[in-house]
């Protein structure tokens, strides 16, 4: 008997089983002798969407990522004029998206449990370089800063947008005790208030190591409408 014929046979035979089952009994049936092909099918299923996740994941390519630390206000921080108006603003495509987080972060005394795990999701992102800008308090644009986290905006900015700003800029000390400007006030600005953006997470700043600086130039640009 060929192989073509057997696995009729056996068909037949499994038909000819369950044919006067219950559906309880075939249900329990098909378990029972079924199970590890049931299990291989769904594992082959799952392997299958992680792998394709996987590929999908790789081809997204952030067009700017945003850190908004210690927000404090009665109304809900609102993001999409970031991921959404500012995203078609630059004529980002779908797989360019532009991430916002909000973060809480406190030190000595004060620092929590979710402030250090907080602090290690940073640092992974800056080490990454995935992080390009960053949304903060004075206390944490002054850490930061101190670490040489932050870019220096009179070096990193155009003139044009310099002199516009140039009442907005403060300073902050890097790791040599040097004062640079590397955060902008942007508390006031349309922006800030579509955001509900609380005025002591307002000083903006740049990621030393980012590689949107460009985007990160044009947010600035987007801000202030020059």
């Amino acid at each position: 008997m060929s192989l073509k014929e057997q696995l009729k046979e056996e068909l037949r035979s499994e038909r000819s089983k369950m044919k006067d089952m219950s559906p309880s009994d075939k249900l329990w049936y098909i378990w029972e002798y079924y199970k590890f092909h049931i299990g291989g099918l769904v594992l082959a299923v799952i392997l299958l969407n992680i792998i394709a996740t996987s590929v999908y994941n790789a081809t997204i390519h952030p067009g700017l990522y945003c850190m908004i630390i210690n927000h404090q206000s009665a109304q809900e921080l609102d993001t999409s004029i970031l991921e959404e108006d500012f995203h078609a603003f630059m004529e980002f495509g779908k797989k360019e998206p532009v991430y916002a987080e909000s973060m809480f972060i406190s030190y000595g005394d004060a620092a929590t449990e979710y402030s250090y795990a907080s602090m290690a999701k940073l640092s992974a992102l800056v080490a990454s370089r995935e992080l390009d800008v960053l949304m903060a308090d004075r206390e944490n644009t002054d850490h930061y800063a101190s670490m040489d986290g932050l870019a220096d905006l009179e070096q990193l900015l155009p003139a044009d947008i310099l002199l516009s700003v140039k009442d907005r800029l403060g300073s902050s000390r890097d790791s040599a005790g040097q004062s640079r400007a590397v955060s902008l006030d942007i508390s006031g600005t349309d922006f800030a208030q579509a955001m509900h953006l609380s005025e002591n997470a307002s000083n903006l700043s740049v990621i030393s190591n980012s590689t949107h600086t460009d985007a990160a130039i044009a947010l600035i640009r987007y801000i202030f409408g020059l």
